[in-house]
């Protein structure tokens, strides 16, 4: 995140307290989807990242509908939202973790809407109050939230990555719109010496040490400077389930539509089902698998090697306005231009899309999002896998939690480190490891790294190791 740190508002009505009295007795297992959480109006929040938007009126404070499922029966909860604009819709999860001492950790808060706060009340009045919020990264997607989330509960005490800053003007953290009280996490947690990621020299006295460590363990990948901004991530490993709770480094690829996208909003997947401009969008099952394996390559590649676009803009004004000509094509059906956006659709999908996606989905293995790998992590390579070492050598999990995508992800510290071959000159795994992803398909990024790096923003990669 190359921006200042900014506070989002609170929620229409906070929740407190007072909502563990009247939450249910017993917690649902498996996804939990209000019906009436629309009608209520308790799915609003402010429109930052926020998706879905209708054309016109960008600023508009959507829906976010929250889902919740149990990932580890009386463990382990996901709280799903979306995130995204031009109905690219992609999943973004608060995991709640129940501590052996009482209570819960929040990972990487989420908008904190009534109905998001009704449903973690469910949890805390069978698993105990909120006690520990940890925002893992400096990223606004995730930062954004964490401040209110911890007026929220204000009983909770919030930890935030170290690296945390603000831009043009690094301002202490109660002027980044976090909490009076808010703790910069240690950079290393554990006595002694922690491999790799950029620890602190001699570690972290034990009073700065959370009282959660000793349950999650957890690393620090980071600070990766640049001229602007920064790159840093904590994971966390929950001894007690073996599982690995990471922010962005690594996702896993659904070949089904994540639920939360259906309750948010089925318009995103049905207008990102289409080939072309003049195709009819249809509310079929396969359609909407479609459409998701579609905003899957636009997420991950934001333009891969099947995606044709009618007129790039080449960077003139003459360049911008064909394009916006061609962006609202006659053509469009009637019922797809009512899906939104006035019905623009600036492209077309060549027949090869499928073994695009199959190849970035590399069976649901691990997957550094193809940003990450091209512009920020193979800048310090080295450093990088020292970090992978690490963690795989340390945490000894079967299951990962990312922030996006699906989850959880089957895993163990052997597909992890697989997932990092991008940064290796000799892959690791052997057949049927994860390999670099498409040339052709990355050929966008590579283009928007070059710019970057002419520009100075960031600096050129490194060579692998």
């Amino acid at each position: 995140c190359l921006v200042a740190g900014l506070r989002s508002p609170p929620p229409a009505t906070v929740l407190r307290r007072d909502a563990l009295a009247a939450a249910t007795a017993a917690v649902a297992a498996g996804s939990v989807l209000p019906d009436a959480a629309e009608a209520a109006g308790d799915r609003g929040y402010s429109a930052v990242l926020g998706g879905p938007f209708e054309f016109g009126f960008p600023l508009a404070a959507p829906k976010r509908a929250t889902v919740r499922r149990e990932l580890v029966p009386g463990r382990i909860w996901s709280f799903e939202q979306v995130q995204g604009l031009i109905y690219v819709h992609v999943p973004v999860r608060m995991t709640a973790v129940k501590l052996d001492a009482g209570g819960l950790l929040l990972y990487s808060a989420v908008a904190p809407t009534e109905e998001c706060l009704r449903l973690l009340a469910e949890v805390e009045a069978t698993a105990g109050a909120v006690r520990h919020i940890l925002l893992p990264t400096v990223a606004l997607e995730h930062k954004y939230f964490a401040g209110a989330f911890a007026d929220a509960r204000p009983d909770a005490q919030l930890w935030v990555a170290s690296a945390q800053y603000s831009f043009p003007l690094d301002l202490p953290l109660d002027l980044q719109g976090f909490p009076r009280g808010t703790k910069r996490l240690p950079d290393e947690m554990a006595p002694g010496r922690q491999g790799g990621g950029g620890a602190a020299e001699g570690g972290a006295d034990a009073s700065d040490r959370p009282e959660w460590a000793e349950q999650l363990p957890y690393k620090v990948l980071g600070p990766i400077a640049e001229s602007v901004g920064a790159f840093q991530e904590v994971v966390l490993f929950d001894r007690p389930t073996g599982t690995l709770l990471v922010t962005d480094l690594v996702v896993g690829v659904p070949t089904a539509p994540p639920e939360v996208l259906r309750v948010n909003d089925d318009r995103a997947l049905r207008f990102h089902s289409r080939d072309s401009p003049a195709e009819e969008a249809v509310a079929t099952d396969e359609a909407r698998a479609i459409g998701w394996k579609k905003i899957c390559l636009f997420a991950l590649y934001f333009q891969s090697s099947p995606l044709a676009v009618t007129s790039p803009p080449d960077g003139s004004p003459a360049g911008a306005v064909r394009f916006f000509r061609s962006a609202f094509p006659a053509e469009v059906p009637a019922e797809a231009r009512a899906l939104g956006w006035n019905g623009f659709i600036a492209w077309s999908w060549k027949p090869d899309w499928r073994d695009a996606f199959e190849a970035l989905r590399g069976g649901g293995r691990p997957l550094v999002p193809p940003i990450i790998q091209v512009a920020i992590l193979n800048r310090e390579p080295r450093r990088v896998l020292e970090f992978v070492r690490a963690v795989g050598a340390e945490f000894a999990f079967t299951q990962i939690v990312p922030c996006h995508f699906d989850a959880p992800v089957s895993a163990t510290p052997k597909e992890w480190s697989e997932a990092f071959n991008f940064l290796r000159a000799s892959p690791v795994g052997g057949p049927g490891a994860r390999g670099d992803l498409p040339a052709a398909d990355l050929a966008f990024l590579r283009a928007f790294e070059a710019g970057l790096v002419r520009a100075g923003t960031i600096r050129r990669a490194a060579p692998r190791v």
